[in-house]
């Protein structure tokens, strides 16, 4: 009998952490398509390599508890970080906030101003996006998004 009880809790547990990974890729991609969807860009795919690649290096980041951290991979990326019950959306707004210092038709920000994690949300070359959140030290999240191909310019 435990052991049928153990072998639910497993069961039940892994489900709980997939169904989890799939609510929150299905956050990440609704987020950013939405924002591309406005500018009449193309929508992102999930990709699980990227996704990989951001838990990798997010757990790295949980390490040190330092979200000033940047991977140095080969993928555009945009992180955020936030306190108590910040969420995935919050993280995508943080980056849709410098909508206004970013010039579209030219492609750059605007003079003097930050814009390159807008400018990767939007970015019509990327086409793929893998993304991961963490709990670090006193529970203040973080989140990590990688694109591919990474936005040029």
């Amino acid at each position: 009998m435990k052991l049928f009880v153990c072998l639910l809790c497993i069961i039940f547990s892994s489900s709980f952490l997939k169904s989890h990974a799939e609510d929150d890729q299905k956050q990440f991609l609704e987020a950013h398509n939405t924002v591309r969807a406005q500018v009449g860009v193309a929508p992102l795919v999930w990709n699980q390599t990227l996704a990989s690649f951001a838990q990798q290096f997010a757990d790295k980041v949980k390490q040190k508890c330092d979200n000033t951290m940047k991977s140095g991979g080969p993928y555009g990326e945009n992180t955020a970080g936030g306190y108590a019950a910040f969420r995935i959306i919050d993280a995508v707004s943080q980056w849709v906030q410098q909508k206004e210092n970013y010039d579209q038709q030219s492609n750059v920000c605007k003079n003097g101003k930050e814009c390159k994690q807008y400018k990767q949300v939007v970015c019509k070359e990327s086409k793929y996006i893998g993304c991961a959140t963490i709990l670090c030290g006193a529970g203040w999240p973080f989140v990590v998004c990688e694109y591919d191909p990474p936005c040029s310019g």
